[in-house]
């Protein structure tokens, strides 16, 4: 009771001389901003915690999810901006034959699971390690059979928390550190949630094929999604962009797999492959930074006993 009305006189303060706060007045104002720190909180919880729900109805089936998907878009685009039922129903009769794309449908349901991963990595903070399994699954599942698509990945590129799902239920601003938003961003996906729980726990093996997974997944974007197209057909000459990935990319990226192994714990076999690399691959545009990190990671600069740490990271690769 005596902060409430310290609170009151504070609150009152035009009225009152300039004087500076004593204690029990900034005690009083800690106190009440703690409190509406809590109840945003609580808020914004009990909101994500509807939404997810919602979302996770969606994703039970094709159908559940264009139909939350056209409920959002009556929502945001219509009820929000004061526009007719009758312009709704106009609207939705004009983009019939798309909603009914099972390519499209797929598409939205793996964006709603996406979404309530991210919002569910939002919740949890730094402490994402549980998610990795699940994310890798949802990227799994996407991957597995590209032609699922039929060239409608639009929606899988679009940051979850700028879609009309997100959007309908508030939750546009929703801020996800360290968390790719969209389950495409290949490199993101695996260098911050799936690999680093497996180099922590020293799973070498289910590193090593995390890593494999990666890298074939980062060629079927190429040869499936690249440009916009819906992916090549059987019997169809493959695009300049995948052939480019072939020769320059894929190589970089097996190198990469085995010096992170390598730093991981596995040496021996990570080494042996590293030295085979570079043999396969000597005219490759890398292979001089390969061989270079490679001397690097095998023989290290010895250190002087007694010498400072600042010289030992100067005589570093």
């Amino acid at each position: 009771m005596h902060r409430t009305c310290l609170l009151a006189l504070l609150f009152s303060a035009p009225l009152l001389p300039a004087e500076p706060l004593s204690e029990a007045d900034r005690e009083a104002l800690i106190e009440k901003l703690d409190d509406l720190r809590d109840n945003a909180k609580e808020k914004a919880m009990g909101r994500i915690g509807a939404a997810a729900a919602a979302f996770r109805a969606g994703m039970a089936s094709d159908e559940a999810a264009v139909d939350l998907y056209l409920k959002c878009i009556e929502k945001v685009e219509f009820e929000d901006r004061k526009r007719s039922s009758q312009e709704f129903r106009e609207w939705k009769r004009r983009q019939d034959d798309r909603l009914k794309d099972e390519g499209l449908r797929r598409s939205l349901r793996h964006q709603l699971r996406w979404l309530v991963l991210t919002l569910e990595a939002a919740e949890a903070g730094e402490k994402r390690d549980d998610l990795a399994p699940r994310a890798a699954e949802a990227v799994d599942a996407i991957f597995s059979n590209p032609e699922q698509f039929d060239g409608n990945v639009g929606a899988l590129r679009e940051p979850v928390t700028n879609t009309v799902f997100a959007r309908a239920y508030n939750l546009g601003g929703a801020k996800v550190e360290n968390w790719p938003l969209s389950p495409l961003e290949i490199n993101q996906v695996f260098n911050q949630i799936v690999f680093p729980p497996l180099r922590g726990e020293g799973k070498l093996d289910a590193l090593r094929e995390q890593w494999l997974k990666r890298i074939r997944y980062e060629g079927v974007v190429r040869e499936y999604w690249s440009g916009g197209e819906p992916g090549r057909g059987k019997g169809e000459e493959r695009s300049p962009e995948y052939e480019k990935f072939i020769s320059e990319t894929l190589p970089d990226l097996k190198w990469q797999m085995e010096e992170d192994l390598y730093k991981a714990g596995d040496q021996r076999r990570a080494a042996l492959n590293m030295l085979e690399h570079i043999e396969t691959h000597l005219t490759h545009a890398k292979a001089r930074e390969w061989g270079d990190r490679f001397r690097a990671l095998i023989d290290p600069p010895k250190v002087e006993e007694g010498a400072p740490a600042e010289t030992a990271e100067k005589t570093g690769p």
